[in-house]
């Protein structure tokens, strides 16, 4: 047996005003059309559910035990619309978002103030990794979008490019490159360079950008961690290029040394990818709009 929630709310309406007139006015319906509804649910579930007397209504026993329960149905309705109609507006709903450890710590704070800033009801959940991993999670659907490097993408994703951030080769304030204005491309042959891990983005850049300038790097090591990485270049093991940020407090302290290059600042492009071809939720599509 199933229900119809048309007549159910016909019977409820009535019942709670004792008037098949006040439920008509109540639905903008007509009175015969309330009646007909009523009619069509008792007839459903065989039993009677109203007593008339004149003009009045008086609910049977069973009528009783359904308008208690119609009460409860219909106050979930409500509160199913208020809070449909909060996502909608965006004064309720969730946002996942990927992004870097580095750009974590640096880029987003500021970004997703402005964000919540308009938006104050919508609950931001940041999730870090490397921008390859992040770009799979949006494909899959693990989250909303991501900020992230410039990496080679799927064509399951959009990309909106949103900013440049500089990176600079960073060497301990022991190393021969430490005194000296500016490093070329062509000094960095035969230099042990620790570089980020597999699917990080600037680790992609960075090698990219080598390899335009015929450098073939001897890599060290390479690592995840970007804590780790400053701590070996301080114990003089190496050198590697770091999102400037990221080194501002240590080059401040005299613990390592960032340097400029003679071909120019080094600018990685960061992107905000999303889902190709679906329906974006509310939250994912107000977040784009602070990049138009």
């Amino acid at each position: 047996m199933r229900i119809n929630l048309n007549q159910l709310r016909s019977f409820f309406l009535a019942a709670r005003e004792k008037s098949i007139t006040k439920a008509a006015e109540a639905l903008y319906i007509t009175q015969p059309a309330v009646t007909m509804q009523i009619k069509s649910l008792e007839q459903d579930l065989a039993l009677k559910l109203f007593t008339r007397y004149g003009k009045g209504l008086e609910l049977t026993d069973a009528g009783k035990v359904l308008f208690g329960y119609a009460e409860r149905v219909f106050e979930i309705v409500e509160e199913m619309e208020y809070v449909l109609k909060g996502h909608a507006d965006l004064s309720h709903g969730s946002l996942t978002i990927g992004t870097t450890r580095s750009f974590a710590r640096h880029l987003m704070p500021g970004l997703l103030a402005r964000f919540q800033g308009k938006y104050p009801g919508v609950k931001v959940f940041l999730k870090v990794g490397s921008s390859t991993k992040i770009a799979d999670g949006v494909m899959s659907y693990e989250y909303n979008l991501g900020v992230i490097g410039r990496i080679p993408f799927r064509s399951k994703l959009s990309v909106v490019p949103y900013s440049k951030e500089e990176f600079c080769l960073v060497v301990p304030t022991s190393h021969r490159f430490a005194g000296m204005k500016e490093v070329g491309f062509q000094d960095l042959k035969n230099e042990p360079i620790i570089i980020r891990e597999d699917g990080s983005g600037s680790r992609y850049a960075i090698l990219s950008l080598l390899s335009s300038h015929g450098i073939k790097p001897s890599v060290l090591l390479e690592a995840e961690s970007v804590e780790f990485i400053k701590e070996y270049i301080i114990k003089g093991h190496g050198i590697s290029f770091l999102y400037k940020p990221e080194i501002r407090l240590e080059a401040q302290l005299g613990l390592l040394k960032p340097l400029t290059m003679k071909e120019g600042p080094i600018h990685i492009q960061t992107d905000v990818v999303f889902p190709r071809e679906i329906d974006l939720t509310p939250p994912t599509k107000a977040f784009l709009r602070l990049f138009e």
